[in-house]
């Protein structure tokens, strides 16, 4: 009887141990992150007009470096913005954030006439359409920001 207490004993510890082990030893049942495959946006087409697109923006440009400005080489235009055909917009004097913006708009566009009588063009900000001062010379549009430290000259110069 002592013999088979004891086989039962060593029967009762050795399948706890093989228990206890067995359950330490599974690895956490946490899946696998799933994979996402690398989505690469469509590249935008930035088109960047060279002076010689307009004469006018050639006309320009060589005013402006002829009164002693620092321009810089054409720059995006946002088309979108004024609906324009075409348009350039210039860096004068190293002011980035206020650059000489030139717009060229289709003749039978009604907003030339508006711009005659108020001074003004509607652009579109988002979903928004607000109205934005600018000068007009044909049926281009030119916008230069008043906080511009050389917007008197400028304008002068380009007009």
């Amino acid at each position: 009887m002592k013999l088979i207490t004891k086989l039962n004993m060593s029967l009762i510890v050795v399948c706890s141990l093989l228990l206890i082990m067995g359950a330490c030893s599974k690895k956490d049942e946490t899946p696998e992150p799933v994979k996402k495959p690398d989505v690469i946006p469509p590249e935008e087409v930035v088109i960047i007009p060279a002076l010689t697109d307009e004469a006018f923006f050639e006309k320009v440009h060589t005013k402006l470096q002829n009164e002693g400005f620092t321009v810089s080489e054409p720059l995006q235009a946002n088309v979108e913005m004024f609906r324009a055909d075409t348009g350039i917009t210039l860096v004068v004097n190293g002011e980035s954030l206020l650059p000489l913006h030139i717009y060229k708009i289709a003749s039978a566009d009604e907003r030339l006439g508006l711009v005659d009588e108020t001074g003004n063009i509607e652009v579109s900000l988002g979903s928004k359409r607000e109205p934005l001062a600018v000068k007009r010379m044909g049926n281009f549009i030119i916008y230069l920001h008043k906080a511009h430290p050389d917007f008197e000259q400028i304008m002068k110069t380009v007009l």
